[in-house]
């Protein structure tokens, strides 16, 4: 009788968990498999037209797979967005990458960040994840 419980109860269970977790690890690494390893931002270096005071910027995000090249979505920010140094006040950037001089004049680092991992959202980025950043100057006149 304890061979049949054992038979039948027993082994289906350990069967279970052994099935579980090898899918849950194989899901993990499939997702970690293509990672982003920099981001150009272009123009690298720009001056804000005495008009407007805008410059557009865009993120390039080049992979370790296929496709080796694409463009990222970012957190753009004046400076580093992890760091406890305040931004220059006057300059702004949106979420499309438009920097705008509003009342500063000056030399500024625009940076555009993204997780190493593409499946990541950037509401899930933060100072402790796996990060990759670019950066390109703005001169506001």
């Amino acid at each position: 009788m304890k061979s049949l419980f054992t038979t039948f109860l027993v082994f289906p269970c350990l069967l279970c968990v052994t099935a579980c977790g090898s899918n849950m690890m194989m899901t993990n690494t499939t997702n970690m498999s293509r990672q982003l390893q920099t981001i150009t931002v272009t123009p690298a270096s720009a001056t804000a037209q005495s008009t407007s005071r805008q410059v557009q910027f865009t993120p390039m995000g080049s992979y370790t797979m296929a496709p080796m090249s694409a463009m990222p979505t970012v957190l753009w920010s004046v400076g580093d967005p992890f760091s406890a140094m305040p931004a220059a006040a006057g300059v702004t950037i949106n979420q499309n990458g438009l920097a705008s001089c509003s009342t500063f004049s000056g030399m500024v680092t625009i940076q555009a960040t993204a997780p190493m991992n593409p499946s990541m959202s950037l509401m899930q980025m933060g100072m402790m994840t796996m990060n990759v950043a670019g950066a390109a100057q703005l001169t506001c006149p």
